[in-house]
Parts: C-alpha cells; structure tokens; sequence
C-alpha cells in the first residue's frame, strides 16, 4: 500500500537534529544502508524513502497497512523523545519547531491586527502561536521579542526613526496586538 507522509522537522534544524534523526532512522525495522539517502527495503513490499521537503520530512513508498502503522508510530515515538518534542504529520496539527528566530523589520508589516502579523514577503505569523510578547525599548534599537518553545520573531524598529517616532510605533503596536 502506498504510504506518503510528512513529518513536523523543518529543513532548518542544526546539524546535531540531524544527527539524531539518522541515528533513529538506523534503529527502525528495514533500515537499508545500502544507499546514498535515509530508505527501508525488504521484498516487494516494503520500500520507503526519506526527504527533507520544504513541508518537513517525507517519508513515501511502499509499506502494507499493517506493518506501516506500528512503524510510523515507533518512528513517531522514538523521534519525539530524541527531538524533545512531538513529532507528527503538520496536516494533524503538529507544530514545526524552528531552531533559529526569525528577524524581521516593523517597516516589513503589512498588516497587523490582535490574530496575525503579516509582513510584505508574505510571512505570516499568528499571534496564537506565542506563549510570551516581550517589548524592550533600547537606545540601539527598539524591538518586541514573540516567543514560544517552537518559534521566536524578532521586530525591529528602525533606530533611524527619532526617538519620539520610535516610542509612538512602539505603543501603536502593542495597542494593534492587544485590540
């Protein structure tokens, strides 16, 4: 039966998650070392290949229903307790974790309510995925700090803005996420 399915481990994880991933993929049943990326074998009817994809991990191939359901839940469970954090199909509602923080300019928004922050590439960043808005005003440059364990966004404010012009976007955007 065919199997396609994506995992939340964004392309951008450092090297040591890496490391990890592959030292659980070698312990999974049908490990193939045979090849030149991450694949189990065995038969006719087990044949699945790895991929980091843009939408996580992919792993798709070949694997009857049966042996594929204990497998993609011992894949699952080992990862998440190596990784430290749930690991699932995005699609279910697993969150991708992102290792570095974001960094982007309070001039880049496009708009901005009490839901999302959109900027003018497009990003979009809701404001349900923050545990924690931090503001700190500084004489280098004024910045709000948006954070959880799976992101950071960091917004800068231009700090050739003057000072009084800084304090005014300041206010306007914690009045815009707090409406």
């Amino acid at each position: 039966m065919e199997q396609c399915v994506c995992l939340n481990i964004h392309y951008s994880a450092p090297k040591e998650v890496w490391n990890k991933i592959n030292k659980i993929y070698r312990t999974m049943p049908y490990w193939n070392d045979k090849e030149n990326y991450p694949c189990w074998r065995f038969g006719d009817n087990i044949d699945l290949a790895a991929s980091v994809e843009p939408s996580g991990i992919q792993i798709s191939g070949i694997m009857p229903k049966d042996i594929w359901n204990k497998w993609y839940d011992t894949l699952k469970k080992r990862l998440s307790e190596a990784l430290e954090y749930e690991i699932g199909d995005p699609e279910e509602g697993f969150k991708f974790k992102y290792w570095e923080p974001f960094e982007k300019k309070y001039s880049d928004i496009k708009t901005i309510d009490n839901k999302a922050i959109i900027f003018t590439d497009y990003s979009t960043f809701y404001l349900d995925e923050f545990d924690c808005i931090e503001s700190h005003i500084t004489e280098k440059s004024p910045f709000f700090v948006l954070k959880s364990s799976f992101i950071e966004l960091n917004i800068y404010i231009d700090k050739m803005l003057s000072k009084r012009k800084r304090e005014q976007i300041f206010l306007d955007f914690k009045k815009r996420i707090n409406s």
